[in-house]
């Protein structure tokens, strides 16, 4: 059984990314898709992958690249122009909305790629481990053997929660931006496991047209004044997504241990910034739930992750190693993560990396991929494809053009 996983290029480079850096990031996603898929009878899994890249039709010049090695590249606009916007706020500030303002709703079309099963996640990303029991609950019966096994594995964010009797959607929740009983919980728009239904995305665009949003922080604003409002990615994903599922929707998706899946290796406590109030009863406690007890993210063991996403660590290719607390740009935030276990998720992305070139350099031969492991800075954790401290000092992945359109072969 094949799953579509997909990454979007809305734009060719932002100040995190350059469309180098874009190939290459896609490219060892790609390689630790492999390397858990059946292809590779060591992880264990019995799911093959396929890859596709939704790109933007102004980022269409740079997936060329991908799509000479193996991606399959769909070109599209974005769903709703800002003019169909009927809900004012919204229309004349949506193109403020971080990232990408309404070009990031071209994600929504991986809900109709041809796959019965789709994994959408963002460009700063890495899998460490099969998600088979995620596929199987979607794919079987909930009262079949097979079904009922699956559904026993699934690492809830609460333990406890009812399932829905057919589920439509794996996610996770961006619960490191919520203060305790002020808001809902927001969509973590960089990852999505999803039933391919071409009606999600169709009753997703139509909410966005209808654009009632209104502008404010708290339970009575934003989408449709349910609370889903005033934080990072509010007017976007991040909260369309949130207030799709939790109203719209609702008993379709299943919110996932935000420590396991879509990893970020945030501080679960709510006590310090973003949204942090030092006069609230809950400071200390938990920022999901407001409770005493919740698994430390910023602690999670490497073998019990599933997968990677690289925010407030700092993308693995900006080549940042150092850290202090409250730090600013280009410093890690040692309030919000763990600088010790940020070095522990770079290692890795750098050690499949490593992987990938080595097996490249074994099928092709060409002495130029040794290039992109050149620097000298950090080695025993940049592993050589770091030049110095902070972004600008990434080495990127090297090699001949011929070499590069080989790289399929690696897959075969």
């Amino acid at each position: 059984f094949t799953v579509a996983y997909a990454v979007s290029f809305i734009k060719c480079g932002d100040f995190q990314t350059n469309a180098a850096g874009l190939i290459d990031a896609s490219l060892i996603i790609r390689h630790s898709i492999h390397k858990m898929s059946s292809r590779n009878p060591s992880s264990g899994s019995k799911y093959d992958y396929k890859m596709y890249a939704i790109v933007h039709r102004q980022a269409e010049t740079c997936s060329e690249k991908i799509k000479e090695m193996g991606f399959e590249v769909m070109v599209v606009d974005h769903p709703v122009e800002q003019s169909d916007i009927r809900g004012e706020h919204l229309r004349k500030n949506i193109h403020r909305e971080w990232c990408c303002g309404h070009q990031e709703f071209i994600k929504l079309f991986a809900y109709t790629l041809p796959h019965e099963i789709v994994v959408h996640v963002d460009i700063d990303f890495l899998f460490l481990k099969p998600m088979d029991h995620l596929f199987d609950a979607i794919l079987y019966h909930k009262d079949s053997p097979e079904g009922r096994a699956a559904r026993e594995k699934i690492e809830l964010q609460r333990p406890g929660d009812v399932l829905p009797d057919r589920i439509g959607a794996f996610i996770t929740r961006d619960w490191p931006q919520v203060a305790p009983n002020k808001f809902p919980p927001a969509y973590q728009a960089g990852f999505l496991v999803a039933r391919r239904d071409h009606s999600i995305m169709h009753e997703m665009v139509e909410v966005i047209k209808e654009g009632n949003y209104s502008n404010g922080w708290g339970h009575n604003y934003g989408w449709g004044n349910k609370g889903y409002g005033g934080y990072v990615g509010a007017m976007a994903m991040q909260g369309l997504v949130g207030y799709y599922y939790d109203h719209i929707r609702p008993n379709n998706a299943v919110e996932l241990n935000q420590c396991r899946f879509n990893h970020m290796g945030m501080d679960s406590l709510y006590r310090h910034q973003p949204n942090f109030q030092a006069r609230s009863k809950f400071v200390g406690k938990c920022r999901a739930g407001g409770t005493d007890d919740c698994e430390q993210c910023m602690e999670t063991p490497l073998e019990q992750i599933y997968s990677v996403h690289y925010t407030m660590c700092k993308k693995p290719w900006m080549c940042t190693a150092e850290g202090k607390p409250g730090g600013r740009k280009p410093l890690i935030d040692e309030w919000q993560v763990n600088l010790k276990h940020c070095h522990e998720l770079h290692h890795r992305w750098h050690e499949v990396r490593q992987d990938f070139e080595n097996q490249l350099y074994d099928l092709t031969k060409d002495e130029t991929i040794k290039e992109g492991a050149s620097g000298t800075y950090k080695t025993d954790l940049f592993l050589g494809h770091c030049g110095g401290e902070k972004d600008g000092n990434y080495i990127n992945l090297a090699g001949k053009d011929e070499t590069f359109k080989q790289v399929s072969k690696l897959y075969d």
